[in-house]
């Protein structure tokens, strides 16, 4: 399992967390302090390092200068005020972002560097009905935004990561709404939080998807709406 490790920095391991990274599978593994970081970095072998030049207790380029003397080029992204930008890129930094960083600037950043994988496909966001069977039964839920290797769903109750769902719904197209059904495995969770923007769901990596299914989803995911569908996409049950 690739590894990606950070200073222990809660907004920055929030960020992490629900980026593509964690939906790739990637393990995330904090730090405490910059020998802690050293002493990981070498046990562990991570294949990114982040270091928030404003984390308490760290002096980040004396971190970033350590980390080079190991003899391994493990991509580091530093993280740092406006001001001191310049000076962080000449110390060795492969990415430098500034504070506050945004989750878009994070994800672009991580999926420059040669060893990390981009994000897998785009997402198209939608408004749709689904009917989502789970062990215990079947659920209502609407759909939030569809891949071609997933799709994120609020639903009456959270499900426990790993449970194995079968989803169906409806996708607009040209003639009218076209039923697509899948079965995937829950592989991201986001709690009900009052301070967070995020909308509490989970998301699915589909597993199983028939050939026409796959179809109409690569369509919908790939094209733009056109009014019609958008209208369709709001009312579809």
């Amino acid at each position: 399992m690739p590894r990606v490790l950070m200073v222990d920095t809660a907004v920055l391991f929030r960020m992490l967390e629900r980026s593509f990274l964690r939906r790739e599978g990637w393990e995330i593994v904090c730090a405490a302090r910059g020998k802690d970081v050293i002493d990981k970095a070498r046990t562990l072998r991570p294949e990114l390092v982040l270091l928030d030049a404003n984390a308490p207790g760290l002096d980040a380029p004396a971190c970033l200068r350590a980390l080079r003397a190991e003899g391994r080029s493990v991509p580091v992204v530093m993280l740092t005020d406006a001001g001191t930008a310049p000076l962080r890129e000449g110390e060795g930094a492969d990415a430098v972002l500034t504070h506050p960083v945004e989750a878009a600037a994070l994800e672009s950043a991580l999926s420059a560097l040669g060893q990390v994988p981009s994000r897998r496909g785009a997402r198209r966001p939608a408004r749709l009905a689904a009917r989502v069977t789970t062990a215990e039964g079947l659920l209502r839920g609407r759909v939030k935004d569809v891949s071609r290797t997933g799709i994120f769903l609020t639903l009456p109750r959270p499900l426990p990561i790993e449970s194995a769902v079968g989803v169906s719904l409806s996708l607009p197209a040209p003639g009218g709404p076209r039923r697509v059904q899948a079965h995937g495995i829950v592989v991201r969770r986001v709690a009900e939080e009052s301070a967070s923007h995020l909308i509490a769901g989970v998301g699915v990596r589909f597993t199983s998807v028939d050939e026409r299914s796959a179809s109409l989803i690569e369509r919908f995911v790939s094209q733009t709406a056109t009014r019609g569908e958008e209208r369709a996409d709001q009312v579809t049950a």
